[in-house]
């Protein structure tokens, strides 16, 4: 994936480029861990067991930012200073 052209689409947020990494299918790997070390699916059985629920359509706001969100190439371009600057 070409980073520049991501952040240029909205795909990827407009943080410093280093901050940037691909992991691959950090899904596998997870699960992997999991079904291979103990310690890894008792601490992902934790993180499972504290996830709470936060109902997002009772938020007033919630259904325009998201909508507002839907959009690649993004529409709110002070959000991508970075791209915002090369236009």
């Amino acid at each position: 994936m070409d980073i520049e052209q991501a952040v240029r689409i909205g795909l990827l947020p407009d943080v410093p480029r280093e901050g940037i990494r691909f992991i691959g299918n950090s899904s596998l790997d997870g699960a992997r861990l999991a079904l291979l070390f103990g310690q890894a699916r008792r601490r992902a059985l934790e993180v499972a067991a504290s996830i709470t629920t936060l109902e997002l359509t009772v938020e007033p706001r919630y259904f325009e930012e998201y909508t507002a969100a839907l959009f690649l190439p993004h529409t709110d371009l002070s959000l991508f200073p970075s791209v915002q600057s090369k236009n």
